[in-house]
């Protein structure tokens, strides 16, 4: 009778995956085969690792590869530095301009991402309001530049980061932080010891969140950076849909997706490891 009732769920929680698993793989696993199979062709050759060879010996690409991944860390470095402060506050402020102050953090969400980059450019332009404040003659070059493309993507993306981080520390028993204080901890004990590592999970959430998002934008790097900063979305654009080399474009594609996951993987791991051993 139990091994008939754990059939029957076993089939029903199998059902329920079913749509997920097809979609996932209709418009996921099987795209994504279709790129690494095309990266892997080499006129009359299959399979052939040319493409990559290539990748890994060129100058340029390397450049590019380089630009893109220190872009995707200090931008994640960057929200996460002024994301969670803004999530301590929201958590544990008692003022009634609280939900005012999450409204501005989640607002930058509710206007489109090229309306919001073209902001930046009216900002950072060499007759903007910024510029305006400097001296013609010692004016800095703002625009077209790897900084006007972190701090685009940072304005992006950091209401992910506030709202895991938030998510996280909205789960910290309150009590445990009076346990605390009763026990005369100073401020700086009880965020080390407590706030801190059980923040961590959502620390390292919005860390992936806004690190695999930076890796594959496109838009605004496009716009705030300039043809001379390209990054590697922008530069498999080109190869695939300008130059029509499908098999350049797709290993790039299958390049920049290793290189995401594999510093994702290290980046999680690394930052669960140092914010456990800081509370530790």
């Amino acid at each position: 009778m139990a091994k008939a009732h754990r059939t029957s769920l076993l089939i029903t929680h199998a059902a329920m995956l079913l749509p997920l698993l097809v979609i996932l793989g209709f418009f996921f696993v099987l795209p994504l085969g279709i790129v690494a199979t095309t990266s892997l062709k080499e006129e009359q050759t299959f399979p052939s690792l040319a493409q990559y060879l290539s990748i890994f010996t060129d100058g340029f690409y390397l450049e590019v590869m380089v630009r893109t991944l220190v872009i995707g860390l200090v931008t994640t470095v960057a929200a996460l530095l002024a994301g969670y402060p803004a999530a301590l506050l929201l958590v544990f402020s008692s003022s009634r301009w609280r939900r005012v102050f999450l409204f501005i953090i989640i607002s930058p969400l509710f206007v489109s991402v090229i309306v919001r980059t073209y902001g930046w450019i009216v900002l950072l332009g060499p007759t903007g309001p910024i510029a305006s404040l400097f001296p013609p003659d010692i004016r800095p070059r703002m625009l077209k530049t790897e900084g006007a493309i972190v701090i685009g993507l940072m304005h992006i993306y950091i209401p992910y980061m506030v709202l895991s981080i938030n998510s996280a520390m909205a789960k910290i028993d309150v009590r445990l932080l009076r346990a605390a204080a009763t026990l005369r901890a100073s401020r700086w004990q009880i965020f080390k010891d407590i706030i801190l590592p059980l923040s961590a999970p959502g620390v390292v959430a919005g860390s992936a969140i806004v690190f695999s998002l930076s890796m594959t934008a496109f838009s605004t790097p496009v716009l705030l950076g300039g043809a001379r900063n390209k990054t590697m979305p922008f530069l498999i654009y080109q190869e695939n849909l300008v130059l029509g080399d499908w098999q350049s474009g797709s290993a790039l594609a299958i390049v920049l997706l290793a290189i995401t996951t594999t510093v994702l993987a290290v980046v999680t791991i690394a930052s669960s490891r140092i914010v456990n051993k800081v509370g530790g």
